[in-house]
């Protein structure tokens, strides 16, 4: 409870109502890295390298949930 107590706190704070939606978004990636056992560092190193070479109807693959099953196949 109190890791959303203090991102409520922060998204008065982002700047503009897009920032808080994308604050948000991260925040979501990386409660989903955690809940998939992934290492969000590796997992946000990897995706910035793959994501602009990657077809579009394959970007689920990037998401925690689906990383290590198609990390050997990107």
């Amino acid at each position: 409870v109190r890791p959303l107590a203090v991102g409520r706190k922060n998204y008065l704070f982002a700047g503009s109502h897009d920032a808080a939606h994308m604050t948000a978004a991260m925040y979501s990636f990386m409660a989903s890295c955690k809940r998939n056992g992934v290492d969000e560092r590796e997992w946000l190193s990897d995706i910035f390298d793959r994501v602009q070479g990657i077809k579009h109807k394959d970007l689920f693959k990037l998401l925690p949930s689906n990383w290590v099953k198609y990390r050997g196949q990107l």
